[in-house]
């Protein structure tokens, strides 16, 4: 574990980033089973670049996932893709490019966008393949932190250029623009820049004549909640011999004036204004070039038509992104038609296409938002593909405006939470970066079809949560306005798989119109009375009745007061931008005690944190009215002074709470879990050998006393409270797990992977038995004869008993058997038709192996343990007995009860 004083808000190296990725590979298992792909793959996610192989009919197409997808592929056009990269290697991918011997180069970490909101990840250097996709080996550069763009000498396939950007938060010691002579097997630096933040971002090679390059540097760095994307670092160079020498171009080669846009005038000159630089030749003129660029953080600044090959430059007669007030600084990317050097495309919000060499401006309207690659397939004249925040899109019409076609298959998304119906576990709801929030169920459909799901919110899919009372209630949230706020309700028709809704917005807070919200603004429900909403920016706020209700501001609401809960920001370590800020001086998390709240009234217990690493209590949030409410700061000189990511509470006990801390948008990749049993006086790190690196959640599965986390780099597992931590990996992608969700039975754990959308693990496996079993998969476990009370006798008070056995097998290290009565008729009571017995059936078990177990205890919906073993066991024989209570005033039905029960033999480490 890194040391807490020197690794917030300090420096990260390459070493620490290698050995938090090594501590990972060396945790043991704690699962057999696989992870299984979930879905969706009918929404697809943010796709940074393609690459066309016209050796195929039809082409192959290749994408490059960016935050987590890792490689896709497609060899039926760009219709369905699938996965075509190792899972346990890096997925974060920057740049992707293939060579005319087939070769195929992946430059990991995603170095052309900036993403200042943090969901970003980077990479760990160039992967190359030589058999199409089928394999990779790695080829170097891993400190590079992301790439912008590889390019492939046309002429030379073992002639191969770079583009390093470095990591967004930490100096990366390889940045530049490098050159491999040898296919990839060794890299030279070609290109650099003056600062320890300055990287390669862009490169061009003149069709025809490959010694003549364009190149493109960017000071870029985001820490200590603030961020820059442009400096005197930036710069445009040109080289004539091979990239041996460079000449950097600056306003001596714009002929006439600089563009009218470009506020400052400063154009190519070095200046603390120049940012995101992008080119592109025009491949049917290698004299045609085009040049886009942006001030540090937007208006857009230029953009330039050469005619001599990127000598000179005269501004273009129209600004490509003047109908969305710049956004160049993000996306910075141009494209010609390769039959018309007139037809230029520009990557903006929406895509932007001129005819005539930039006069004039339209969209192509069609493809969704955000647009960061495309490339034409040489093979079928006019057919391009097109890469953006929506996955694939391809044109048979050069990419004429309505002439797009969505990739129908594409397993990947990139979710930012999740949520479990706590009636059916197939129905499942997330939150989604740039697609909105979707749904597993459709009407009409099982909700386990991963093409089927469908949206219920637009924008930037952040919170989502489902009544776990009653299912057919659910809420999302996009992207806010401070003050506004924009979540919803829906409220789905009561037939079964129906999703005719019944919508409503969330009203505003009475809120002070500079309160500062976090882009990813908490909403939760009260775990009590799930009719009682949350919602947080400077202070937190309460409605009842779903949000029908006017909403109760229950802490300080007064932005940088010292009451206030995110306390006062000091100005460098905030920036105020509504999207793009580390810490929006704002709370991130919100919870709720369940056992301090009833059925109808909300919790009086509350946990809060914010990104200014504070962390919170109140005991009275029912007070008269929200200024009475009284928050205690916890853990002051103790817990880590940043952002907190997930706060915890035992369902069972108020005073049991975990939190989770992450200064990743400051470089620090500490790993930070902490567990308070006396409700926050006292705090211990339950870290242990768990990876340095970001924990996003902290999943409690009280039942079976298991901690799930998850991490940058996946999901572990602890079963000892933090003492050790296990990888839960097989059959999961290396990409970031930014939530976990829980079955209501605890069968079944859900992850959000951040490229590659949900994921379930099957904690227990059911097989048949007299009474119900189930078998993991390194467990056995037998049930025998069905048990039987015989009569019971009417008005006669009395304590009838019974048993059954079971044989038990196990090689793990530990197991459990539980029990549990999944019907949904009067849980835990035998049933006669539509009666049930007043009092509730009891369980308990005893065997060789594991002792006399505990006393008898009700039956009910949740599982309760009967035994534990703490080693292998082999055929131990179990009694499991019975009792059944009748009271003499009990009404009995003539005729018989029953009920069939589940048991459940599961491990936490096989």
């Amino acid at each position: 574990m890194l040391d807490l004083a020197s690794s917030v808000n300090g420096p990260v190296t390459e070493a620490q980033v290698k050995r938090a990725s090594a501590q990972a590979a060396a945790l043991p298992e704690a699962k057999s089973t696989r992870w299984q792909f979930v879905g969706p793959t009918n929404v697809g996610g943010r796709v940074i670049d393609v690459a066309v192989d016209p050796t195929t009919t039809p082409s192959t197409v290749f994408a490059a996932v960016s935050s987590g997808g890792g490689i896709m592929k497609s060899t039926d056009g760009g219709v369905t893709f699938t996965p075509s990269y190792p899972d346990d290697f890096t997925q974060s991918m920057g740049a992707l490019a293939r060579g005319s011997d087939g070769t195929l180069y992946a430059g990991t970490g995603e170095g052309s966008n900036p993403s200042g909101g943090g969901s970003t990840f980077m990479g760990d250097g160039i992967y190359r393949s030589t058999d199409d996709g089928d394999t990779w080996e790695f080829s170097g550069l891993p400190d590079s932190g992301a790439f912008g763009r590889i390019v492939v000498n046309p002429d030379n396939p073992k002639e191969v250029w770079a583009a390093a950007s470095g990591s967004l938060t930490w100096v990366s010691s390889q940045r530049g623009l490098y050159h491999s002579l040898d296919g990839g097997k060794t890299w030279d630096l070609a290109l650099s820049g003056p600062g320890d933040h300055t990287g390669a971002v862009d490169i061009a090679l003149e069709p025809g004549n490959p010694h003549v390059i364009l190149a493109s540097l960017w000071d870029r760095y985001r820490n200590n909640g603030s961020f820059y994307y442009g400096g005197s670092g930036s710069g445009l160079y040109r080289s004539t011999d091979d990239g041996k020498t460079w000449t950097r171009q600056d306003n001596s080669n714009i002929n006439g004036a600089t563009c009218s846009w470009d506020k400052t005038k400063t154009g190519l000159n070095a200046s603390d204004d120049l940012g995101h630089i992008g080119m592109a030749f025009a491949p049917s003129d290698p004299n045609r070039a085009y040049l886009v660029f942006a001030t540090s953080n937007g208006p857009d600044k230029g953009y330039y038509v050469s005619n001599d090959a990127g000598q000179t430059w005269t501004c273009g007669a129209g600004e490509p992104g003047s109908t969305t007030g710049g956004y160049e600084w993000v996306f910075s990317r141009l494209w010609v038609d390769p039959a018309n050097r007139d037809h230029v495309f520009e990557a903006n919000v929406s895509l932007k296409v001129s005819s005539n060499a930039g006069a004039t401006w339209s969209n192509s309207n069609g493809p969704h938002s955000d647009m960061h690659a495309m490339a034409w397939d040489p093979q079928t004249p006019g057919l391009v593909y097109l890469g953006s925040d929506g996955g694939v899109y391809r044109s048979p019409a050069s990419g004429n405006s309505g002439t797009w076609t969505h990739a129908a298959s594409e397993p990947w998304v990139q979710p930012y939470h999740i949520s479990v119906s706590q009636q059916d576990p197939k129905r499942l709801a997330i939150g989604l970066q740039d697609n909105g929030s979707v749904r597993s169920w459709t009407s009409g459909v099982e909700p386990t079809d991963p093409t089927q799901w469908n949206s219920y919110g637009g924008g930037d899919g952040f919170q989502v949560q489902i009544d776990p009372t009653n299912q057919l209630r659910h809420y999302q949230c996009s992207q806010p306005t401070p003050p506004r706020i924009s979540c919803g309700r829906r409220v789905d028709a009561a037939a079964t798989g129906s999703t005719t809704s019944t919508s409503s917005n969330f009203t505003t807070p009475a809120w002070p119109s500079n309160t500062r919200v976090e882009v990813a603004m908490p909403m939760v429900l009260d775990p009590a009375d799930p009719n009682y909403v949350y919602v947080a920016g400077t202070s937190i706020a309460r409605s009842g009745d779903g949000v029908v209700n006017a909403w109760t501001i229950i802490s300080p609401p007064i932005p940088d007061d010292p009451a206030s809960l995110p306390g006062v920001v000091p100005d460098p370590e905030i920036n105020r931008d509504t999207y793009y800020a580390n810490e929006f001086g704002a709370v991130t998390a919100i919870a709720p005690a369940k056992t301090t709240g009833t059925s109808t009234t909300p919790a009086s217990t509350i946990y809060a944190g914010t990104d200014t690493g504070l962390l919170w209590k109140t005991t009275n949030a029912t007070a008269a009215t929200g200024s009475d409410v009284h928050w205690t700061r916890l853990g002051a000189g103790v817990l880590p002074n940043t952002w907190v990511t997930s706060i915890t509470v035992d369902p069972t006990n108020a005073d049991h709470v975990y939190a989770s801390f992450s200064s990743y948008k400051e470089g620090d990749r500490a790993a930070n879990v902490w567990e308070t049993t006396d409700g926050g006086t006292t705090w211990r790190n339950i870290s242990s050998d768990l990876p340095n690196a970001p924990i996003w959640r902290v999943l409690y599965d009280q039942s079976n006393g298991v901690l799930y986390v998850a991490h940058n780099l996946g999901v572990f597992v602890s079963s000892d409270d933090g003492g050790h931590w296990y990888k839960i990996s097989q059959g999961m992608p290396n990409a970031p797990i930014l939530d976990l969700g829980l079955s209501a039975d605890h069968s079944q754990l859900f992850a959000a992977n951040y490229g590659r959308g949900v994921y379930e693990l099957p904690l227990t496996e059911s097989t048949g038995g007299g009474a119900g079993g189930t078998v993991p998969a390194t467990l056995a476990l037998t049930l025998g004869t069905p048990a039987s009370f015989g009569a019971f006798a009417p008005g006669v008070a009395k304590d009838y008993n019974t048993s059954t056995t079971a044989d038990v097998l196990s090689t793990a290290g530990d197991a459990a058997l539980s029990v549990t009565d999944p019907s949904g008729v009067a849980p835990g009571h035998l049933v006669n038709g539509s009666f049930s017995l007043p009092q509730a059936l009891q369980a308990q078990a005893s065997s060789p192996g594991a002792g006399p177990g505990s006393a008898f205890a009700p039956l009910g919906a949740d599982p309760i343990t009967l035994l534990t073993w703490s080693a292998p066991i082999s055929h131990d024989q179990v009694t499991i007995g019975f009792r059944q209570s009748i009271g003499a005033s009990d009404a009995l039905r003539t005729g018989s009860y029953g009920k069939t029960l589940t048991f459940t033999l599961s491990t936490t480490t096989p």
